[in-house]
Parts: C-alpha cells; structure tokens; sequence
C-alpha cells in the first residue's frame, strides 16, 4: 500500500520541478509526518509503508531521493536497499537510512552504497531536511 504524491503549495518552487522524495516506513503516521515536513520545505512526496511496496513504488514513481527506515517487519530497509541497488530504476537513487538503533551493521550497509546516509530515528524536521539537500546536491 502507498499514499499518492503530494505537492508543494504554490509560490515556491513548481511543483514538477521540486524534488520527488519517496518516504518508506511501516509506521504510517510517522512517514506521512515526515512526508508534510518535505512538502512544508518544498518537496513533492510520495509515501510507501513496506519494503515491497518500496520497490514497487520506486519503479513506478522514480523518486529523486529514498527516505528508508531501515526496521519493518517483512523485508526491512537494508534488505530493500540491496534491491534498489539492484535495479536498473533505483541503482543511484540517493538514499536516506532512518533508525533507531544506529548500528555498524547499518553503518557498514550504508558505506558500502554510494549516495547513501544514516540519520538516527526520530529526527527532527531540521535534521532531515540538511541530510535530504546533502544527498541531493551529491547527486
């Protein structure tokens, strides 16, 4: 199950040509929190609440940035990283990990894709949007 794409209100960037940012957590009102805070700062949004529904939806949409929590039930966010990677569609999609328990398995997993960054979860508004430009202006 996904969410449809949100858009930026008019007057600042268009929306077609803001940044789509695909947000994937199980924990659907804390993806559709994150998700009004990069609307807020100007980002379209896509959200998905499962690995698989991750995959399907990066195929579908091509985001320009993947917020991933890295613990869902199912396949969980390191499993779908190595999938996106895999894919012709997502191979150099930057990727944003959210966790809340920062690890050297995830550390390990993020180093090992370029484009990729650990942001422990919760994180603010703040710290998520300063990761999310950092990806972008790498891209």
């Amino acid at each position: 199950m996904s969410d449809p794409i949100l858009e930026p209100s008019a007057g600042g960037i268009a929306p077609a040509l803001a940044p789509l940012v695909l947000v994937v957590d199980d924990e659907a009102p804390y993806a559709r929190r994150l998700g009004a805070e990069l609307v807020e700062a100007g980002f379209r949004v896509h959200a998905a609440f499962s690995g698989a529904d991750a995959l399907a939806a990066a195929a579908r949409v091509r985001p320009d940035l993947i917020v991933l929590d890295v613990r869902m039930p199912g396949m969980d966010g390191l499993e779908c990283l190595h999938r996106l990677r895999a894919s012709a569609h997502a191979r150099e999609t930057p990727v944003l990990l959210l966790t809340g328990d920062v690890t050297t398995r995830v550390d390990a997993a993020a180093l090992l894709h370029e484009g990729c960054l650990v942001v422990a979860k919760p994180c603010s508004a703040r710290t998520l949007l300063r990761a999310a430009s950092r990806l972008l202006s790498a891209a």
